[in-house]
């Protein structure tokens, strides 16, 4: 298997804009990007000196490699279209086995990139972990080597390993963002701006990285402290979903210090 240097796209949202961007700032040719959306592909490959296609079946035509970053329940949709290809077939989600694009080409993978990603946020491609998962040993080779140009964080992961990463990466990322969001809303209700929460959110995170969250907990269920959870609680009683979230949290947190 040669090396990889064409690289087409399918999607071009979030993940594709980043990848495709990253990529070709490390010297690789993005040969076509495909989307439902033809004005959104036509963006992105003006922005990695690409071009936009329109019948997603010419899409791998010259390319190396072919990256699926559309949602789920599109990724094997999308394979089946790309036909006779003879290059690598990769998707990127965190929560679909490799094997929804077995039987669509001989060469098939993985590349999950862990990490959140909007088009109006510069990321550091170089300290993104990528996770990869190959059909065969040559195959992982050819993702490995071209990964490696745009990051050097990069791990072996097979389908359970990597369900497993992106349940992680919920909790740690989408349901922390939530906590922010009631924050937020909490301190707005109050006339409070929400700034005063950023020193807080930027330590707790900091902490959470150098050293063992278990450990590291803080707060007035780890000390059990029952008169401030009940001053809570009650003050939470005209926002019923806040209660119950705050109520079960702090019951996980207890029972993990018992």
């Amino acid at each position: 298997m040669h090396n990889i240097r064409n690289i087409a796209f399918a999607g071009s949202g979030n993940v594709a804009w980043h990848l495709a961007k990253g990529l070709r700032m490390q010297g690789f040719v993005i040969s076509g990007i495909w989307s439902r959306n033809y004005a959104n592909a036509k963006t992105l490959a003006d922005s990695c000196d690409s071009v936009a296609i329109e019948n997603i079946t010419e899409l791998g035509l010259n390319a190396d490699l072919t990256i699926i970053a559309v949602p789920v329940k599109s990724i094997e949709e999308v394979a089946s279209a790309i036909l006779g290809y003879k290059g690598i077939i990769v998707h990127t989600a965190g929560s679909v086995s490799m094997n929804v694009l077995k039987g669509k080409c001989e060469h098939y993978g993985v590349l999950y990139p862990l990490q959140t990603f909007s088009k109006e946020i510069p990321v550091s491609m170089a300290e993104v972990p990528f996770f990869i998962e190959s059909s065969s040993a040559e195959c992982g080779l050819a993702l490995k080597e071209a990964v490696s140009k745009l990051s050097g964080r990069m791990y072996e992961a097979d389908s359970h390993q990597r369900l497993l990463l992106h349940i992680s990466a919920v909790f740690a990322s989408n349901f922390s963002n939530l906590m922010y969001v009631i924050g937020n809303e909490l301190l707005k209700s109050s006339d409070l701006p929400p700034e005063v929460l950023y020193p807080l959110i930027a330590e707790t995170a900091r902490k959470a990285t150098t050293g063992d969250p278990l450990k590291l907990q803080t707060g007035p269920a780890r000390r059990n402290d029952t008169l401030t959870i009940e001053k809570h609680m009650a003050a939470l009683a005209s926002q019923p979903k806040y209660a119950e979230i705050y109520g079960l949290l702090s019951k996980l947190i207890s029972n993990n210090y018992k």
